[in-house]
């Protein structure tokens, strides 16, 4: 079985903040910042699709850290569980997936999702495809073909809802039933996963 923890040498994984524009190679503006991977660390308990994508969350640590201003700044993590997101309450989502034109953004796109709790979500299917609203999952998105959604090319996005003046991430887009038209797609909590985070969070909290 392959490590949980990867270690990342030479610069062969990057990512950017303060970015607008899909190609790595453009710095759009004096903020940009392209760092590093160091680490990557995944969940003890994930298996891939063999178990339907339980615990489907992975943490990057980098080479340094972040320079934080009014232009690049970490969204919040609710450490104590103090918010509740009630169904129907909207969510933000940025990414670069796939459009309606079936390619990918070239810019940095938003949408605003409605939130679906687990239970709710996993009444919605009879496809068989409620096996992957695991106990770690809620959905967003709406019943409607025309609705904004995650699409292809959205994994991994952050789903955060507003709290108190300031955005907390609540969820991480992780797979969506390929044999719907609308665009519900389910997110693995982070609530769910919060003393792991904060295990992680300790253990490289040389940056703070």
């Amino acid at each position: 079985m392959l490590s949980n923890s990867i270690s990342i040498n030479n610069g062969l994984y990057k990512i950017a903040v303060g970015k607008y524009d899909r190609n790595f190679t453009i710095i759009d503006n004096e903020f940009t910042q392209i760092m590093n991977v160091e680490h990557i660390h995944l969940n003890d308990n994930f298996f891939g699709p063999s178990v339907f994508f339980a615990q489907d969350i992975a943490i990057i640590v980098l080479e340094k850290r972040v320079s934080i201003s009014n232009d690049v700044a970490p969204v919040c993590i609710d450490w104590n569980g103090k918010y509740n997101v009630v169904n129907g309450d909207q969510g933000k989502i940025v990414s670069w997936g796939q459009t309606e034109t079936g390619y990918s953004s070239p810019v940095l796109l938003e949408a605003s999702l409605p939130y679906i709790d687990h239970s709710s979500c996993r009444n919605m299917y009879t496809n068989g495809f409620e096996l992957f609203v695991t106990d770690d999952k809620f959905c967003a998105g709406s019943l409607m073909v025309s609705g904004q959604g995650m699409g292809k090319g959205d994994s991994g996005a952050g789903l955060c809802f507003f709290h108190s003046g300031s955005y907390y991430l609540t969820g991480l887009a992780s797979t969506k039933d390929p044999n719907t038209n609308n665009s519900v797609a389910v997110f693995t909590e982070v609530k769910h996963h919060i003393q792991w985070i904060r295990g992680m969070y300790n253990k490289h909290n040389y940056y703070m």
